[in-house]
């Protein structure tokens, strides 16, 4: 009886401690202190974040798990040296492809802009926050501004924020000058156009992604949270811009594929063809999980002159046997997850740089201005020089946020297109 008094006594004190805390409104995330030695591994991947070209800063932070909750309405964060708040927009909790359950958050750092016509669940793409507790690891997104941060994990108890400059960022390679693949019989995912019409009908697209064991070494961080976070920001782009699509990760693979690095492009033909002996066992998990969509996941080594890439769709327009893209895991806070999807949807940057009607001449992304900024939409791309960052929504002619429409009807709509094909690409498997 007094061992279970005092086991009592201790969760009391532990309850109560976590309570004075909130009270005290103790920031989720903090700076963190220095540590005792030097880990070398822990270094080693600090450099390889600062070398990144959209890299400004890489600082350690404290992290809390225990306030991410279903049911927390409200996050104090302290980002750099500033305090800020962040209410709840929704929550969710997810089934990992190996069974294990992580809790997704969404919110809004205030104050934050509204949208017209107003969309329930909208998360304001300048002042939001995206997180996924796994275990005890927090991995998210935090767009203030023009500020964009990173939170990831470096092995199974530190954590580091990551300010990135989206005008830095490298961008997706075209696809125009792919091989074409082989001929198949299979539908094209574009059907003809209707009259503009909203179809907001919630329809499923079930995701994979493959990434080479090579590559998860290299991350150091909780890949599947990494890609659960991909999958979180597009479900949010997709709310945000009144598109009825939801994806869903049914299958994170890891390979034992030797990623052929400047060659990235070389990765994803070796992906695709199913009997090249190159990593033919993930086209059988694609079968067996019946996976729509499949994304290879990698980290960009430089190229000859020093380029880097951030993504690559197998090209745009798909069928079943061709919905395959791959995405830079360094580009993921910047949205290249649904960048790259969109284009296997039929979607196309913006009509400065892409000015090909093909399959819609509605189907481009947006650049405007907000607030003195440049920004672009998800499948938009930087100006030549790069003045321009992306946000998390798509073009779409009848949103207005700041009071700028984020598209143009002839030219300029995303959410057309990715409604027109979600039933194609939802139906490949």
């Amino acid at each position: 009886m007094k061992l279970i008094s005092t086991l009592m006594a201790i969760v009391v004190i532990t309850v109560a401690a976590l309570f004075l805390r909130n009270l005290e409104g103790q920031p989720f995330l903090g700076t963190a202190p220095e540590p005792a030695q030097t880990d070398e591994a822990f270094q080693a991947a600090l450099n390889t974040l600062r070398n990144f070209p959209a890299t400004q800063l890489v600082q350690e932070v404290s992290v809390d798990p225990h306030a991410i909750t279903m049911n927390q309405k409200s996050l104090k964060l302290t980002l750099i040296d500033h305090l800020i708040t962040a209410s709840k927009v929704r929550s969710e909790q997810i089934t990992n492809p190996d069974g294990s359950q992580s809790v997704v958050w969404f919110g809004n750092l205030e104050p934050h802009a509204t949208v017209q016509p107003e969309i329930p669940q909208w998360q304001d793409p300048l002042n939001s926050i995206t997180l996924v507790k796994a275990g005890q690891t927090i991995t998210g997104t935090i767009r203030q501004g023009s500020k964009l941060y990173e939170i990831r994990p470096i092995g199974p108890d530190r954590h580091v924020v990551v300010v990135l400059d989206g005008a830095k960022m490298p961008p997706e390679q075209d696809h125009s000058d792919r091989p074409k693949p082989p001929a198949n019989k299979n539908k094209s995912v574009a059907p003809k156009a209707p009259a503009r019409s909203s179809n907001a009908a919630l329809t499923n697209i079930d995701v994979m992604t493959v990434v080479p064991q090579k590559t998860v070494s290299e991350y150091q961080g909780d890949m599947m949270a990494l890609m659960q976070l991909a999958v979180a920001l597009a479900n949010q782009s997709y709310i945000n811009s009144l598109i009825g699509i939801r994806l869903q990760l049914v299958a994170y693979h890891v390979t034992d594929y030797v990623p052929q690095g400047a060659f990235p492009g070389l990765d994803l033909i070796r992906l695709q063809n199913p009997d090249d002996g190159y990593m033919d066992d993930s086209i059988r998990v694609r079968n067996e999980t019946a996976a729509d969509v499949v994304i290879y996941i990698y980290r960009a080594a430089p190229a000859s002159d020093g380029s880097q890439s951030c993504g690559q769709a197998l090209q745009n327009g798909s069928t079943a046997d061709t919905a395959f893209a791959m995405v830079n895991y360094e580009c993921i806070a910047n949205f290249t997850f649904a960048h790259e999807i969109g284009h296997l949807q039929s979607a196309r940057h913006e009509i400065d740089s892409d000015p090909s009607q093909t399959p819609y001449p509605f189907g481009h992304a947006y650049r405007f201005s907000v607030g003195g900024n440049m920004w672009h939409t998800i499948v938009g791309t930087q100006p030549n020089p790069p003045t321009s960052q992306r946000l998390n929504l798509w073009s779409n002619p009848d949103i207005r946020y700041e009071g700028v429409p984020m598209g143009d009807a002839e030219t300029a709509d995303n959410h057309r297109v990715l409604e027109l094909t979600k039933s194609a690409v939802s139906g490949y498997r």
